[in-house]
Formats: structure tokens, C-alpha cells, sequence
């Protein structure tokens, strides 16, 4: 499995990414280590962006290794029984065959920082909330403005990558289904059950996905990653619940844009839901539990899965008809393990951003702690990165670089730099305009959206979510005539969702007596993040 998701890990972040002139941390001495083995590994998950990488990583499994030898800690671990869902070429897998043993590799150190990443994130976006549904909706708020929706490919067409957890958060973009896995593993670092909800058509094929179930109290709460929306409940209030649906069609049918363009679930979709549930190898692994069950306090998280407990508490809710293991993992673990070299460079190509530019990798890492200020925070970082169009056209190999490389391919490793450039330039843009709408700075959020994205780069990658993104600033500035404008005049993969809410912002602001409001937008969407 890890062969191209380990490989092209490295290359992302294995060169220094911390400020010019700051040296960064190597490997930990001796001296580091006298509280324990286990604490200097838990110390510096907490701080990855600070090592490089290509030494932190080994040097985890390393030390996880030496303290699992020396201390021999038990957990309380067995194999969960859903695992005999599985077709055979996904239970021969090596990352499956081992889930019993406790020898750590170099695959488990990236799940852990996956990990890191997935509790840092959640614990932002939950910010104040305990409530369940309001912890659900500040996770999946997150979620919908910080991964921007790319286009499913057509069935019939083979993928060119399929994304883990960690690489969806890294570059900021993804499928729906990849959404769901990110909302999801959010979700069970705050506590809350959360399945994949799917369709089952019969005729033999797999379930149709769906949406997002987040369980609490006897109902699971719908959240759709498609339109970027939870499905609103009665009277347009709250976030609809699957009996509530079920019981009610008139609820879905509020999401139809008309004729011909109707919500792609029917009410009699819903006598047949499955409910998928989220247990990724590692996840799994007896590795995962006993690290776990070693960690406290702010270090606290969750790495192990139980998706058989998970099925007993889901089966029991109103509307689900069956709970199955969701394969989407396991087929993401088959298709790298299957990758021939060629496909493994062609997969990486989009890893290679950030290999030549870890500076963007850093980051991230600090974007998702929510670190954005100082010398060592996201905003450095992504400042760093942006440098005037004068120098990146101008840009040449230092003279020390140049002399150790044949004169003929100095031009086009500097046009090749170039590229890279001004590719990260985008993205730092884009990533800034993130910040500083959390940070409520909305002038700066909106100048980064608007002209430093949109009108700098009208073709750029970042197009569908920046224009969303500044349509929630304008939200948040209560100007929802130009938040509605750019809802509606736009067909990106969301454009569904974008104007279901540019049309709940006109109902909410149209007189009383010429309509009856009853889809609000949801999720946060006139108010402050």
C-alpha cells in the first residue's frame, strides 16, 4: 500500500520549510529523551513542522520500536470481526495482514501526523461548541470553505490518484467522498459517531453515497458534502435528521432547482440507506490502540477505529437499513499497492509543489493548529512563499547551485522554478484569504479572494473556492446582495448548493409579505466563524 503514499511523502516534506536563515531541528539526542521514549515521540508529533522530516520519521518508528521492546505495554486489542467483510485481494493486503503486530514502520509515523492534523483542525473548528450538532456543523463548516470541491471523474474512467485523509488536507482540495472521509475522521476526534450514508439501488452494484450521517441522541443529522450545505430540517430550521426525511419528502424536494435540476435523492431512495462506516488499516492496527491508549491531556487523540461497536450503536437509529465496513480505504490502500513505477511519478506530480516549495507544507500544518501569527506562523510561512512577480521572472540558480549542474539544463531547471513559483504564489494567496476570514479580518480576506486570486489568476486552481470563499466574507459583512451575485453566477462542482444558499439569502431578505422564509442558510453562514 505505503509503496507510492510513503514515497511521495518524502519527497513533499523532506526539505527544510522554516524561515530563511533558521536552522531547523534534527533528531532528538539522548538528553531529549529523559522523560521517556514515549514522550519525546508524543513531544514532537506536536511539532512536526518544526523537524526535517526525512529524519523525524524513521526516528519516530525508531523510538516508538525501543519503547514498545523496553516497556512491553499491553491494550486491550483484538481483531474487529467486520474486517471478514472484505473481498480477498483487500484482506491480502500487507497493511491488513499485520494488523496484529506491534512493530512500527515508516507507514504508521504518516498516519499518526495524519492524525495530529485531523485533531488539530477538529479542535479549531469546534472552537466554543458541546453541543453535538453544533460541534458537527463548526466541523463540517470547516470542511466545505477549507477543501475545495473537485468534479467526480466519469465512472468509466480510471483514476490518476486516489487521495488519503492527509493528502486531501495538504492540498486543500477534493472529491465529495473525499470530503466525507476528512468530515468523518474530524468528527471521531470530537467524540461524534459519523457514517457515510448511502443509497443501495439492489441490482447488485455497490451502495450510491450520499451524505454525511452524524449520530446524536436517536437520529443522525445529514450533512451533504455535494452541495456544501446540511440538509435543512422542518420550517428550513436546524439541520435535518434521516427520520425527518423519511417521513417527509417535501424536505428534500425544497433542495430541487427546478425541474431540471432536482435533488438526486427521491424518498424512495430512502427505504434502502446503508450506513458505511470508517475504519481505515491503521486504524485498525494493534500499533494504533496502544499508542493511543498512552496519550493524555492536550496530546490526546484518536487513532484506533472499532467499527463494529460503531455498527451495533448505528444499526439501532431510526432509518438505517443496514451498516456495512466502508471499502473506500481499503480500495485506496489496493490502488497504490498496484501502481507501477510510471503511475507512482505521475500520482507524485502533484506532491511536487510542495517538495520544491515546503515552505507551503509547514504551512499547512500550522494553518490547521490555527498558528497564524508571528515568525513561525502560517502567515510567514505563506508570505515566504509569495514573492513579486519581478523576482520569480527574474529568478536564476545561485551561483553555488549552478556550478554543480550541467550548463545546458541551468535554463530549464529555472524555467521549471519559475513554475513552481508562481504556482505556490497561488496557493500561499489563496491560503491567506483562509486565515484571514477566521480571523475575521474581512478587508484583507476579500483582497486576497478577489484580487489576488480571482483577478490575478482567473484561470487558477483556486477559482470555485475562491469565489465561495468570498462570498462567505461577504456574508459575514451582512453585504448578501454581492454574496448572492457570486452564488448564483458561477458552475463549479458545488454550484448546486451555492445557489440553493444564494436562494435562501434572497428569501431571508425579501419583505415578509411577498415570501414565506424557510431555508435559511445553514452552517454558520451569516455569522461569524
Amino acid at each position: 500500500m505505503f509503496a507510492a503514499c510513503g514515497a511521495v511523502a518524502m519527497l513533499i516534506l523532506g526539505c527544510d520549510s522554516r524561515p530563511s536563515g533558521e536552522q531547523r531541528r534534527g533528531p532528538a539526542t539522548q538528553a531529549d529523551v529523559r522523560d521517556g521514549l514515549f514522550h519525546s515521540v508524543a513531544e514532537n508529533l506536536d511539532h512536526l513542522e518544526d523537524f526535517d522530516v526525512n529524519q523525524i520519521m524513521p526516528q519516530i518508528c525508531d523510538r516508538l520500536n525501543q519503547w514498545n521492546q523496553q516497556e512491553k505495554p499491553k491494550v486491550n486489542w483484538e481483531l474487529d470481526a467486520m474486517i471478514a467483510e472484505l473481498p480477498a485481494p483487500m484482506t491480502a493486503l500487507p497493511v491488513v495482514k499485520t494488523l496484529d503486530l506491534v512493530q512500527f514502520r515508516l507507514p504508521d509515523a504518516w498516519f499518526l501526523q495524519e492524525s495530529v492534523w485531523l485533531r488539530d483542525a477538529s479542535k479549531l473548528a469546534r472552537g466554543d461548541q458541546f453541543d453535538d450538532v453544533a460541534v458537527a456543523e463548526r466541523l463540517f463548516d470547516w470542511v466545505v470553505r477549507n477543501i475545495q470541491l473537485e468534479a467526480d471523474l466519469p465512472p468509466d474512467e480510471p483514476p490518476t490518484s486516489r487521495r488519503r485523509p492527509f493528502e486531501t488536507m495538504l492540498f486543500g482540495r477534493g472529491t465529495a467522498l473525499e470530503r466525507a472521509w476528512i468530515f468523518i475522521l474530524m468528527a471521531r476526534q470530537q467524540g461524534l459517531d459519523a457514517v457515510l450514508l448511502a443509497i443501495d439501488d439492489g441490482e447488485g452494484k455497490p451502495p450510491r453515497p450520499w451524505c454525511v450521517g452524524v449520530a446524536s441522541g436517536d437520529n443522525l443529522y445529514l450533512f451533504d458534502c455535494r452541495l456544501g450545505l446540511p440538509i435543512p430540517g422542518p420550517g428550513g430550521k436546524g439541520v435535518a435528521t434521516l427520520a425527518e426525511v423519511t417521513a417527509d419528502d417535501n424536505l428534500l424536494r425544497k433542495l430541487d432547482l427546478g425541474a431540471e435540476h432536482p435533488y438526486p435523492v427521491k424518498h424512495e431512495d430512502l427505504a434502502h440507506v446503508v450506513a458505511l462506516v470508517e475504519a481505515s488499516p491503521y486504524a485498525l492496527s494493534k500499533r494504533m490502540a496502544l499508542v493511543e491508549s498512552r496519550l493524555s491531556g492536550k496530546r490526546k487523540m484518536v487513532l484506533s477505529a472499532q467499527p463494529s461497536a460503531a455498527a451495533e450503536r448505528i444499526k439501532k437509529l431510526p432509518g438505517i437499513t443496514a451498516v456495512k465496513l466502508w471499502q473506500e480505504p481499503f480500495e485506496v490502500a489496493l490502488w497504490q499497492s498496484q501502481l507501477t513505477e510510471a503511475q507512482i511519478a505521475e500520482a507524485s506530480r502533484e506532491m511536487y509543489l510542495f517538495r520544491a516549495l515546503p515552505t507551503l507544507s509547514a504551512g499547512r500544518a500550522l494553518l490547521f493548529k490555527g498558528e497564524y501569527d508571528g515568525e513561525k506562523g502560517a502567515k510567514k510561512h505563506f508570505l515566504d512563499a509569495r514573492p513579486s512577480d519581478e523576482v520569480i521572472e527574474d529568478y536564476r540558480l545561485p551561483n553555488e547551485v549552478a556550478k554543480k549542474v550541467k550548463r545546458e539544463n541551468i535554463s530549464q531547471i529555472e524555467a521549471r522554478q519559475t513554475i513552481l513559483m508562481r504556482l505556490a504564489k497561488q496557493d500561499a494567496s489563496y491560503w491567506l484569504g483562509l486565515i484571514c476570514f477566521d480571523q475575521r479580518d474581512y478587508s484583507v480576506a476579500i483582497d486576497y479572494f478577489a484580487t489576488r486570486t480571482l483577478e490575478k489568476n482567473p484561470r487558477g486552481p483556486w477559482v470555485s473556492g475562491a469565489r465561495y470563499n468570498l462570498a462567505r466574507t461577504y456574508e459575514a459583512q451582512n453585504k448578501l446582495d454581492e454574496a448572492v451575485h457570486l452564488y448564483e453566477d458561477e458552475t463549479s462542482p458545488q454550484s448546486h448548493g451555492n445557489q440553493l444558499r444564494a436562494r435562501w439569502l434572497k428569501e431571508r431578505t425579501a419583505p415578509a409579505s411577498a415570501v414565506r422564509v424557510e431555508n435559511p442558510p445553514a452552517s454558520g453562514a451569516s455569522q461569524d466563524p
